[in-house]
Formats: C-alpha cells, structure tokens, sequence
C-alpha cells in the first residue's frame, strides 16, 4: 500500500539537511547522526528516522526512496512506472524494484544513472495526476506502461487491482477498462503495445488479490479450461464466493494466502483462529455441493509448472492454447 491510500504517509519522516538545520542549528551534523544509526539515509541530502524506517514494510520503503528522488529532482519530472505504482496503491507481486522511474520529454530526453530510470517517451497530459505533491502517472497509464515491459504476472496483477471493485466496499476500482484503452491509444506507438493490449483485454475486476491474478495467468498459460471468477455458493444460508469454478468439471480451486488470517482489515475484529475455523466451515460447505476441492499458496499460484500439478491433481483438463500474444 503506497502513502496516497495510508493515514500515516511514512514520506512525511522524511527529513532534509535543510530541515534539520533549521530545526537544530547548523552545529548539528544530520550525516553524523546518521553514522551513529539514528538516521537512515535515504538519498543525498534525504534522511529518514531509523526506528521507523526498520517498521516499514518493503513497499513504503519504496514509497520513501520515491518521494525522496522526487524531492532531489531540480525540475518538475513525472513519476512513473513501479513509482507511480506504490504513490497510487497498485501492488507489486515479487516486491519493489530497486530503481526510481521518471519520464522524461523526448526532446530533453536525460540520461538514467544508479537508482533512477529516465523513459524518455512522450505523455498526453490527460495522463499525469497529483499525488501528495507530486507528479505521477495516472493509473491507467501506469497499467500500460507496466503492462508493457512487466512479466505478465506481475502486469496482470496491476491491471486486475486497478480494475477491482470489493463487494464489501474495502477496496474502490482505480480505474475502468475504458480508461486503460484510451491511455493505451493516446500511446500509440509504442514498444510492448502488443502485450499491454492483451494484458489489459484479459484484466478482471475479479480479481480479488495477488494470488489470484497470477493464479489465471498460469491456468491460461497451462491450457486449462477458463475458470468462472467469484461464483457464488450459498452455505448456511449465506452467499460465500469462491475464486475459480470450472463449471464443465463441476470443480473449485482456491488460491490462498496469509493475508486473510493476519491482516487486521481483512479480519473484521475476528481473531487468526476464527477466521480459520471460519474457513473450514466455508469450505466444508463449498465442497459438499462440488466434485473436487483445491486449495494453494502464494508459492503455488506464481509457478506454472507446480499450479499445472495441483490443478490436473483436481482432474482439469488441458482444454485451450496459451495465448498466442503472450
């Protein structure tokens, strides 16, 4: 989750040499401070608490080192790419990347050094927004330009979080599949305009997590039949929603994380141990009105070898082609 969807924006920590003179008198050196361990170094001239900055998460470290190569920029550039990414909310399925991305006219162009990327490519300006100050990419622009030079998993699980809508109103689209054409043919032409135009054709607003948007790509890549996306059961008199239902086979598969059982949100005030039992009574029910149950882990879901296993272990056939754009 990047600072733009969180109360607390961890690149608010930040804290400049300029800031810390100010603040303490020019005696104290904020380098030395950081020598000691008190402060992280962040980039030149960029510090941010230690204490804090060993609580943040991988994705809000990122955020920060975002926010920090923005502040040092001389001129207004516009985020883009993985940094646009973590400012608007989209995920990362393998982590962050260790680069800060820019975009740059192509008149000006720049040149990319260690710890900053420079596209030089042209950008319509109804595809540049604001967020916490500073100059991003919209999200559907963001989609296609990682949908362009991203692995497909990873491309397929930005598409899909922009797009999704939470039946339990947690989580907002971000954006329409309309909005991703129109950025992707105000693009035109462009490298990967192939591959980003069958990313976002295969996106879903289904798609409720990480898990699942890797688990469809590698079920289309391994051929097995198109699963239906959130089909409902009803178990105890109450709707429950599974994630892949093969209709043909009569089958359900799962793709599971530990997410749901330790992420307070997504807990509702129910402890680890409810949600699980909670679970099993979802499944036990699901599985009556089935004729095959499967379950897998994030391990599972972005391996297509070790997913086709699992799922012709549930009786799947190999039924399509990968497509032919991928």
């Amino acid at each position: 989750m990047g600072p733009s969807a969180h109360p607390d924006n961890p690149a608010d920590r930040l804290l400049s040499v300029a800031d810390y003179t100010r603040a303490f008198g020019a005696d104290l050196r904020l380098r030395r401070r950081a020598e000691r361990g008190d402060f992280h170094r962040v980039s030149r001239g960029q510090y941010f608490p230690r204490a804090h900055w060993d609580a943040l998460p991988a994705e809000e470290r990122y955020a920060v080192q975002v926010c920090a190569a923005a502040a040092a920029r001389q001129s207004e550039l516009v985020l883009s790419h993985e940094s646009a990414a973590v400012l608007l909310g989209l995920p990362f399925l393998f982590g962050p990347p260790a680069e800060v991305h820019f975009i740059v006219s192509q008149a000006s162009g720049g040149r990319s050094k260690p710890g900053i990327r420079k596209h030089a490519v042209s950008i319509d300006s109804r595809d540049i927004t604001v967020v916490n100050g500073l100059q991003v990419t919209t999200v559907a622009r963001t989609v296609v330009d990682l949908a362009a030079v991203l692995d497909l998993q990873s491309a397929v699980t930005v598409a899909d979080r922009a797009l999704f809508v939470d039946r339990g109103g947690h989580a907002a689209a971000l954006a329409t599949k309309s909005d991703l054409y129109e950025s992707w043919e105000r693009m035109l032409p462009f490298r990967g305009s192939v591959r980003a135009r069958a990313v976002i054709d295969f996106a879903s607003h289904l798609a409720g997590s990480p898990n699942e948007s890797a688990s469809r790509v590698n079920i289309a890549l391994n051929g097995f039949p198109e699963p239906v996306l959130q089909h409902p059961f009803v178990v105890d008199g109450a709707d429950v929603f599974v994630d892949f239902y093969f209709p043909d086979e009569d089958k359900v598969g799962e793709a599971d994380g530990k997410i749901k059982y330790f992420d307070t949100v997504m807990r509702h005030g129910r402890t680890p141990e409810q949600v699980l039992w909670d679970e099993k009574l979802r499944e036990d029910g699901v599985r009556r009105q089935v004729h095959g149950f499967a379950r897998w882990p994030f391990s599972i879901s972005v391996s297509k070898g070790r997913l086709r296993t699992r799922l012709l272990d549930l009786g799947l056939p190999i039924t399509r082609p990968a497509l032919r754009a991928w």
